[in-house]
């Protein structure tokens, strides 16, 4: 009889519900502050909120493949044949690529299939909670694989920021460019595509980054049947509730989560406030 488990890193542990599901497992991902090291999982959202405040520096690094080997070996002690992981973007970290490795030194059996999206974070937890519901109803393996191909057929992850430093920081905008953007007030919108974070607009208010944002859960509507729909806002609570409530008395049949919670590696990239959307859909 199958057995399966799930693994997932620590960046896509945005909500509480995923930590119910006795068969998922995470990897941590790291994090140095002024020459510090901690995993993800010793990190708050206010303790991160005040070293972004005080202007500290953050290096991150994805776990290593003996991480991943050493829950690859637990699940087969406890019992499991199969195990499918999901993974933040190749593009974004190494993290999928540690698992591969660890994938290779395997001496036992089990099998694992692992899994990068083109999505991340709040994004991937969106997902990961439709396949975890996939195997608490005893799904068969093969079944749970064909709904992860699914339900991340085609994800969205789209989100503006409040401070275009992290941006200027990141390295995906000049100094020339964040400066001007900070003048005039620009919304940057970064969405993931083919694997990484892209900015795909600038937009001057944070009502056009929501009609925006709208106009693509809008899409999803149109062509899926069902749409799940997460609503970040960090530190942005007005626009959040704005794009709730909107969603809520206009699209009907949208199955909608609400998150003011990313993980330290994101607080690290993006800051902390802004607002945006995942959607996952099928």
């Amino acid at each position: 009889m199958e057995k399966i488990g799930l693994i997932v890193d620590s960046t896509t542990m945005t909500r509480e519900d995923l930590k119910k599901y006795k068969f998922l497992k995470e990897v941590q991902l790291k994090i140095q502050i002024d020459q510090k090291t901690y995993v993800e999982n010793q990190l708050t959202s206010k303790e991160m909120e005040k070293y972004i405040d005080k202007g500290k520096k953050f290096l991150t690094s994805q776990p290593s493949p003996s991480e991943f080997l050493k829950v690859y070996k637990t699940f087969f002690k406890d019992g499991y044949t199969h195990v499918i992981a999901v993974l933040l973007p190749h593009k974004i970290s190494g993290t999928y690529q540690s698992a591969m490795i660890a994938k290779t030194l395997v001496d036992f059996d089990l099998e694992i299939e692992i899994h990068a999206p083109e999505s991340a974070s709040f994004g991937i937890a969106l997902g990961v909670k439709q396949l975890a519901e996939t195997i608490k109803k005893g799904k068969s393996f093969v079944e749970v694989q064909k709904k992860y191909y699914s339900i991340f057929k085609k994800p969205l992850v789209a989100f503006t920021l409040g401070d275009l430093g992290h941006l200027f920081r990141g390295g995906r905008l000049n100094r020339i460019q964040a400066f001007i953007g900070k003048i005039l007030k620009i919304k940057p919108i970064i969405e993931i595509i083919d694997g990484k974070l892209d900015l795909v607009r600038k937009e001057r208010t944070n009502i056009a980054c929501m009609e925006y944002f709208i106009s693509k859960i809008k899409d999803y509507t149109k062509e899926y049947k069902n749409v799940y729909l997460d609503v970040i806002s960090l530190n942005m609570e007005e626009w959040g509730q704005k794009l709730i409530d909107y969603v809520k008395e206009n699209l009907k049949k949208i199955d909608i989560h609400v998150t003011n919670y990313v993980s330290p590696v994101f607080y690290s990239h993006l800051g902390n406030k802004g607002f945006g959307i995942a959607i996952v859909a099928e």
